[in-house]
């Protein structure tokens, strides 16, 4: 059975949990840099989803931008 959206079919899910995921969490407003990170491996989006709770937490208010990058975000 395929998933559907509004009556339209969507593409074949591909699981994330085994992939490396680099990101960085921006005030939507400011463009000020909140957090940043990689996770890979089982869990990976997880960790994003919990980064993302964590840094609303400590920044009440704040309308949070994730951006994904393709390789580490730092250096």
């Amino acid at each position: 059975m395929s998933d559907t959206w509004k009556g339209k079919t969507l593409f074949d899910r591909n699981t994330v949990s085994d992939v490396d995921l680099h990101y960085r969490i921006y005030n939507a407003v400011t463009g000020e840099l909140l957090s940043f990170g990689s996770n890979g491996g089982p869990g990976s989006l997880n960790g994003i989803v919990q980064d993302a709770f964590r840094t609303q937490a400590e920044h009440p208010g704040v309308r949070l931008y994730i951006e994904q990058f393709d390789g580490p975000v730092y250096e």
